[in-house]
């Protein structure tokens, strides 16, 4: 019988890295990544190992050969969940064990994904913010009272993704 283990944590778009070690640490200690989904990552039981994790973002759905660079590459996807898609490999103590060749299209992937969070801030201004503001909207209170609190969410993410795909390009000059 497979053991499995299933545990709800959260990582910010902005935090990839920290959320690539914790996996790393997980696969040392047995458990190897499965499936993500809705902030569950469900894992197997196995022998403890040095795998390596690393986190890709893309917007809707790659094709094949998206998927055939990883592989040649000796990654090995695991799962996708709204755009995130997750790869390991085995750790062979060579410098192969990114999947951006360059800063540059690691901070690109910050960008896109601000880029959407931007879209769908525009998104909720014009559908909540401009008819509360002109009094043409009748929404429930607790929606009314909701906006602010996740326009600024929106924001301050959006800002985060920035300054991390600015600091990036940073390292490169």
């Amino acid at each position: 019988m497979i053991e499995r283990k299933k545990i709800r944590k959260w990582f910010w778009a902005w935090d990839d890295q920290k959320e690539e070690v914790w996996l790393q640490q997980m696969a040392q200690q047995g458990w190897v990544l499965e499936e993500y989904k809705w902030f569950r990552y469900t894992f197997k039981a196995a022998a403890p190992s040095e795998l390596v994790y690393r986190l890709d973002y893309r917007m809707g759905f790659p094709d094949r050969s998206y998927f055939d660079l990883f592989e040649m590459d000796g990654w090995k996807f695991i799962s996708a969940f709204s755009g995130w898609h997750y790869f390991c490999k085995e750790d062979d103590r060579t410098d192969k064990l990114e999947i951006f060749t360059d800063m540059y299209s690691r901070a690109a992937k910050y960008i896109q994904i601000s880029n959407l969070m931007t879209f769908i801030l525009l998104s909720h201004v014009l559908s909540f913010w401009v008819p509360v503001i002109t009094n043409q909207g009748s929404f429930p209170v607790w929606i009314e009272a909701s906006i602010a609190p996740v326009s600024l969410l929106y924001i301050y993410a959006i800002y985060k993704l920035r300054r991390k795909a600015k600091q990036l390009k940073e390292i490169i000059v």
